[in-house]
């Protein structure tokens, strides 16, 4: 047992009545006074708004004693140095501490790392204030800490001044508990058992207090896994994903982190990473998680892309994991299944493409766009007999933007379906006012591009009414070209959408014939009445006698299936009469015309629509 403390005259308490507090709980100061019932302090303390019990006569300290020692909750006097004068039944039960072992003892005895905060609470407790429920740790007897929601309370004497500080502790072990497991599964992915996205953060920055000063952050996506819910229901997929976390725990190394982010999208924190070690480690990881899973009678082929990047601890958690996605989107560009390490290069080419992204989005909207016109002429009289309506971005910044700089964005940003109904009826009303303006141009054709978004839009046939409706343009007149990659996004939406243009009257054609992977199938398929050839054929003229055949070739075919020929790309005299004469119709390149303004196209209308015609008489 410890022995009790002897206190000296120079304790605050002993200023106070002795707190008598049953035999095993007497403290008595050296030099008692009696004091006088009333609360000489008590309108100071209301007007200061302190939290402040006053004792001033022997009564408030019997009834203080008696209510201390009869609640069913831990309460602890004490001393503003941290000595125990009161320490109840209650606090006996949950501390294991007896009070002939507490009392006049310091208050260290249950204190675990919170000295500092017991500290704070006793000298604002001293200084007025109350403190309701902070929640901290306390040692038990036994050694295990116990979880207490504590309170304190000032107490003084009747000159107002605070002079101990009554505690009290509520056992809250079962609730921090349940707090800890609602934050647990709240970090938690519900179907692999891994860190998911908050916990991945959290563990990021617990890692950042460490020594290690960087990182490695992998991002791994199981690539087209949709299909695998699509081929066999998601039940299998959920299996899967779980089968592949669990080989991904196994291939990483200890204390390596694993999470799941969302999906089919994973992450790993590599730690201690030496940089010549990173690329063959990166890749034997790929190759441990990539493969065939079995499930049941099920087996489901994975192909795994990754991204890699290398992050500083100074770098917030979402910053890692937005470089790590940039990487693993640069890697589905190149090849999806093998991985791509972002370097400065690269993320500020993402940071620029992202930039232009957002601005994109209002290009229309701003009238930042731009059309020109590319002349397509017919390949014997060199009459001109058409144009394609290829756009432009004025950017306010960056002055006149090619369509190679932010056509695959504007694909990738979602904004490429308001751009391509901006150029539908601005190609049309266009070609209508040359139309009213130079009756040569009666005959005049315009070739309008359509992407994988707009043959997908279930408006698009609408679209095209209303682009010739409100424009007044001839329905014959307006040519749609299509790709063959953009056929094989969904044969069968394409098939119906070209039906209905078709019936519209408009006239479809296929372009970059012959470099798909299904171009007779398309020619049967689907109901052209134009095919054009590809500039990588048309190139090798005169370079390549494969090219040659393959154009002859071509050439052949459409004519019969019934299909007029127009040969893009042409830019020597020596592939404009080789195409003339295996019997392209109409020719399109540099030789003949580049693209150039409405303004620039629009005076040549009378010569360049009547060459070739023989003169009026």
């Amino acid at each position: 047992m410890i022995a009790p403390r002897v206190r000296d005259s120079s304790d605050p308490i002993a200023e106070v009545d002795t707190l008598s507090v049953g035999p095993s709980q007497t403290v008595r100061p050296a030099r008692a006074k009696r004091v006088q019932a009333t609360y000489p302090r008590q309108s100071a303390t209301r007007r200061s708004g302190a939290s402040i019990v006053p004792m001033s006569s022997i009564a408030d300290h019997e009834l203080l004693t008696a209510t201390v020692m009869g609640s069913p909750t831990a309460l602890v006097v004490a001393d503003l140095r941290g000595m125990a004068l009161l320490w109840n039944p209650s606090a006996e039960r949950l501390f294991g501490w007896s009070a002939a072992e507490v009392v006049g003892q310091p208050l260290q005895l249950i204190e675990f790392s919170s000295r500092g905060e017991s500290l704070r609470l006793r000298r604002g407790a001293a200084a007025g204030r109350s403190v309701v429920e902070v929640q901290s740790q306390r040692r038990h007897r036994d050694g295990h800490l116990v979880e207490v929601a504590v309170s304190t309370v000032g107490l003084h004497d009747p000159r107002g001044r605070v002079i101990a500080v009554l505690g009290t502790y509520q056992d809250v072990t079962e609730r921090k508990a349940a707090q800890d497991e609602l934050v647990r599964q709240a970090q938690r992915d519900d179907l692999t058992g891994l860190v998911n996205r908050r916990g991945l953060h959290e563990e990021l920055h617990r890692l950042q207090s460490g020594r290690r000063s960087r990182f490695t952050v992998v991002a791994l996506d199981l690539d087209h896994f949709k299909h695998v819910n699509d081929a066999f229901g998601r039940a299998v997929g959920d299996q899967v994903l779980t089968l592949f976390a669990r080989r991904l725990l196994n291939s990483v190394r200890p204390g390596d982190v694993v999470a799941r982010l969302e999906g089919a999208l994973f992450a790993v924190v590599m730690l201690g990473m030496p940089p010549s070690a990173l690329e063959s480690k990166v890749e034997r990881l790929l190759e441990a998680v990539s493969g065939r899973y079995q499930v049941g009678e099920h087996r489901a082929a994975v192909k795994v892309t990754g991204g890699v990047a290398t992050c500083s601890k100074l770098e917030e958690p979402a910053e890692m994991l937005r470089r790590a996605a940039v990487a693993l989107q640069y890697a589905k560009r190149v090849s999806r299944g093998g991985f791509q390490v972002l370097d400065e290069a690269l993320d500020r080419a993402f940071l620029d493409r992202s930039w232009l992204a957002a601005r994109l989005l209002e290009a229309a909207d701003q009238n930042q766009l731009r059309l020109h016109f590319q002349p397509i002429v017919a390949a014997v009289s060199r009459e001109l007999v058409g144009v394609e309506a290829l756009v432009r971005w004025q950017h306010p910044e960056r002055g006149l933007l090619g369509p190679n700089e932010f056509i695959s964005l504007a694909e990738e940003s979602g904004s490429i379906s308001s751009i391509g109904r901006w150029v539908l009826r601005e190609s049309c009303a266009t070609l209508k006012l040359w139309t009213d303006a130079e009756p040569a141009a009666a005959h005049l054709t315009v070739s309008v591009n359509l992407s994988v978004a707009e043959l997908q839009d279930r408006k698009l046939v609408e679209e095209v009414a209303v682009a010739l409706r409100r424009s007044g343009l001839a329905p014959e007149r307006l040519h749609l070209e299509v790709t063959e990659s953009v056929l094989s996004a969904d044969p069968e939406a394409a098939a119906q959408a070209l039906a209905q243009l078709r019936d519209l009257g408009v006239c479809l054609v296929i372009d970059d014939f012959g470099t798909g992977n299904s171009s007779l199938t398309a020619l049967q398929r689907f109901p052209f009445r134009v095919l054009k050839i590809d500039r990588s054929f048309v190139s090798g003229i005169g370079l390549r006698s494969d090219d040659e055949i393959i154009v002859t070739a071509t050439v052949a075919l459409a004519h019969g299936l019934g299909l007029s020929v127009v040969a893009e790309g042409v830019e020597t005299p020596e592939q404009a009469e080789f195409l003339t004469r295996v019997g392209c119709e109409e020719l399109q390149g540099y030789l003949l015309g580049r693209p150039a303004p409405a303004n620039v196209i629009r005076p040549l209308l009378a010569t360049e629509c009547m060459r070739g015609r023989p003169a009026a008489t």
